[in-house]
């Protein structure tokens, strides 16, 4: 649609441009033209209303463009930086839960698939890492829930030390909750523990959140 105005106002300025002549009033041009048998012609364009239909048209293109563009430069900006302008002095946070029941073997990163609220984006659903964007005290909880008489056995990790554990047996829930001391870029995650037989419930039942205490 932009490059049809776009060759539409060419040809008016080629017309403009090779006008035999104009009437006084700017009410018409005469633009030399060829019949089939390449003999000369002259038709005659009104033009009493040309500035404005081009302005017009000029204008509707940019407020088009403009329209188009602004949202994919918001989005550019937002990922670039990690979060909505306006929202810089909002504190990091997630929560996440799991859609399908899985077994993510031993010693496996649980990855909590379904992002409810991601603020600063430092939850991945993709690996299950939560990586603090900031330092500060944060609080981090994950509750599991075990499948149809199974055990199920799942521990938080920091970086690359086990914290604490969970337990659950039989669609029974174990659930942490713990206040832990981050630095920068140091990661939070849940693994599970053995591989036999064992799955952790999903439909939205087992969960991982956290969020920024203070500073």
């Amino acid at each position: 649609m932009v490059l049809r105005r776009i060759l539409f106002q060419l040809l008016v300025i080629t017309i403009m441009k090779y006008a035999k002549g104009q009437n006084s009033d700017n009410s018409s041009t005469e633009i030399p033209l060829l019949d089939n048998q390449n003999m000369p012609l002259v038709a005659l364009f009104d033009t009493t209303k040309l500035n404005e239909v081009l302005g017009a048209a000029i204008k509707k293109t940019v407020e088009d463009t403009m329209n188009e563009m602004i949202p994919r430069i918001k989005q550019a900006v937002i990922v670039d930086i990690g979060y909505e302008p306006g929202r810089v002095k909002e504190r990091p946070a997630f929560t996440a839960s799991l859609t399908s029941t899985q077994n993510f073997g031993g010693n496996g990163v649980v990855i909590f698939d379904k992002v409810w609220l991601n603020m600063g984006r430092a939850y991945d659903h993709e690996t299950g890492l939560f990586t603090a964007p900031k330092m500060g005290l944060y609080s981090i909880s994950t509750t599991v829930m075990s499948n149809y008489n199974s055990y199920l056995h799942c521990d938080l990790w920091k970086n690359n030390e086990k914290l604490v554990r969970a337990f659950g047996n039989d669609l029974s829930t174990g659930t942490l909750n713990v206040v832990m001391a981050l630095k920068m870029n140091d990661t939070v995650y849940v693994k599970h523990l053995y591989s036999d037989s064992e799955y952790i419930y999903g439909d939205q039942r087992s969960t991982f959140s956290g969020y920024l205490i203070s500073e």
